[in-house]
């Protein structure tokens, strides 16, 4: 994991190459009429905004989806969408970039850094609403199931789906009680990741698997891992799996006290 000044470092360096390729343009822009008024730049604060928005927008921007949605229009209307926003014209905006970078590159450097703290603040506000949707979701899923075999009403086997949509850490909890008179052969809990969208056919990355003890006694088992970071994907399992197929009435087993939580973890 990178540490924290050099997470820092490559966000600055993200946010002064999106910023100056902005600047360029604006210059690009401009005709030779165009005159800088350095006399009314700006507002610090609201240019602290401006360049937040700025680059949130320079990586939404970057997503497939979006990136076709404005394909029609030219690369700096964007931007000047959010300028405008804020009540200034984009010489305005060029003015104040070119006073920082030309007078004041240390302040422009501070100005940076509020920015990166704005961004980490709106990162960790997302990511703390998405965490929190999905471990409420995994309580609704998983909270309050039990199995007790032989179970004729069962359609499936007893196991579970959670679909992850960001990078992060789980844990899965349970307990498990397999009688001696059992039926089946090397009762075991499997589980793997998925890609989502191929769900059914796409390939499977299976995590160890957990072989049970039919001694009729109660074991909780608790797996913690990182979730893979591929995108959205199904975290699939079976709590009674087994390399036979005993009838209905050879399967004699609990599964209880199932807990699902998920720590999301924020990208660099």
């Amino acid at each position: 994991m990178r540490n924290k000044p050099e997470r820092r470092y490559i966000i600055l360096v993200r946010i002064l190459i999106s910023v100056t390729a902005i600047a360029i343009m604006f210059v690009s822009c401009r005709n030779n009429k165009d005159k800088s008024d350095h006399s009314s730049l700006i507002p610090e604060k609201t240019f602290v905004s401006i360049l937040t928005d700025v680059y949130i927008a320079d990586g939404l921007l970057s997503l497939p989806e979006l990136r076709s949605m404005f394909s029609k229009r030219d690369s700096i209307s964007n931007y000047l969408d959010i300028i405008e926003s804020y009540g200034y014209s984009y010489e305005t905006m060029n003015s104040t970039i070119n006073y920082y970078f030309i007078n004041k590159p240390k302040k422009l450097i501070k100005i940076y850094d509020q920015v990166i703290k704005n961004l980490s603040e709106i990162q960790s506000d997302v990511q703390k609403k998405i965490t929190s949707e999905m471990e409420g979701k995994a309580v609704k899923t998983m909270g309050n199931i039990a199995y007790y075999l032989p179970d004729t009403t069962l359609k499936e086997p007893p196991g579970f789906k959670y679909t992850i949509s960001t990078p992060g850490t789980y844990t899965l909890t349970f307990t498990v009680t397999i009688y001696p008179d059992d039926q089946s052969f090397n009762p075991s809990f499997t589980s793997w990741y998925c890609n989502a969208d191929s769900a059914e056919t796409g390939k499977r990355i299976y995590l160890p698997p957990i072989k049970y003890i039919k001694d009729g006694h109660r074991h909780t088992f608790t797996i913690k891992s990182k979730a893979p970071s591929i995108g959205l994907v199904n975290f699939n399992g079976l709590f009674y799996d087994y390399e036979n197929n005993p009838d209905e009435w050879g399967k004699h087993a609990r599964i209880e006290n199932i807990s699902f939580s998920f720590t999301g973890i924020m990208p660099v």
